[in-house]
């Protein structure tokens, strides 16, 4: 608490705001360009157990592997194809979820240039959810990290094969180090609703996955996002609400730069996240991340909808 700023976190996410503007980081970026960095380093100083260590050393290892040039154009295909052949070589990559848009200048953070690649495909990779029961202990941190490195693995691979057809990729892990928020293009390519917790809820996994991304010049075509019932879910759930320790899920949604959505309290959340190393308390007690629950959910809701 000694290292917190005088910056409000929330006020740098724009909370409150009605005036559109691109978002401003406030966390995982170089410590000494961000108000709240000294936190972030004492984050990076403290005790880590030999899992979470682990699943560091095999992250790095996946960013320290080379990924092919791109080559010379020998296959020209309709879109439509692009699109499917990337899906499909992304989930023999490991993927569990993978969506295409086109990627919205709007989602740059401001101390970025937009990229000028003008597609995005996210990639979605379940976790653990036995591991995840620990939290906020570091065996489900450890889970979270491991989940990061198997994503942007795959959004690695992914890129290599995009580059062998021709065309330029770039991939983005999470959190560390974005250029641009991951979620919106998440939620535009169909992987589910914004839940008051702040994260996406997927109809099969609810908000137990992790993303990675790429930037494309390949043409692709756009899925739809997917709507089905849970923004409304969430507006009479409080579990997630209740069990968040430090009261830092708000009740209703507020004004985040132009929109009215769910958004968490950033200035009550990060202390606790940082004294844990990590939580996502809010993420695992979510009805939706329950194994097996988010389908009959999916179900029940179209039910109601439909009587």
């Amino acid at each position: 608490m000694a290292l917190v700023p005088d910056a409000s976190g929330n006020d740098i996410n724009g909370v409150g705001e009605q005036e559109f503007r691109r978002p401003s980081p406030v966390y995982w970026q170089e410590p000494d360009t961000i108000a709240h960095g000294e936190m972030q380093k004492w984050f990076g100083s403290q005790g880590l157990i030999d899992d979470v260590l682990d699943a560091l050393e095999r992250r790095q290892v996946i960013y320290d592997t080379p990924m092919a040039a791109v080559a010379e154009k020998q296959v020209i295909n309709e879109p439509e194809v692009w699109a499917q052949l990337v899906k499909a070589a992304a989930l023999d990559r490991g993927a569990d979820l993978v969506g295409v848009t086109a990627f919205n200048p709007d989602w740059t953070y401001d101390r970025f240039e937009p990229p000028t690649d003008p597609w995005v495909i996210m990639i979605g990779g379940e976790q653990d959810y036995e591991k995840m029961l620990h939290v906020p202990d570091q065996i489900a941190g450890a889970e979270v990290l491991n989940l990061y490195g198997l994503v942007l693995k795959t959004a690695r691979t992914l890129c290599s094969w995009i580059r062998e057809q021709g065309y330029h990729a770039e991939p983005f892990g999470s959190p560390t180090h974005a250029t641009f928020v991951q979620i919106p293009p998440a939620l535009e390519c169909g992987f589910g609703e914004l839940g008051k917790h702040g994260s996406i809820i997927n109809r099969r996994f609810g908000s137990n996955f992790r993303l990675s991304a790429i930037l494309t010049d390949m043409p692709l075509v756009a899925q739809k996002s997917d709507e089905f019932g849970a923004d409304n879910f969430c507006a009479n759930c409080k579990i997630c609400e209740k069990a968040c320790v430090p009261g830092a899920i708000r009740s209703d949604k507020v004004y985040v730069r132009g929109v009215e959505r769910w958004s968490v309290d950033f200035d009550k959340c990060i202390p606790y996240f940082n004294e844990h190393l990590g939580c996502s308390i809010c993420t695992t007690v979510c009805p939706w991340s329950r194994p097996g629950v988010a389908n009959n959910l999916v179900q029940k809701l179209a039910r109601k909808r439909n009587a």
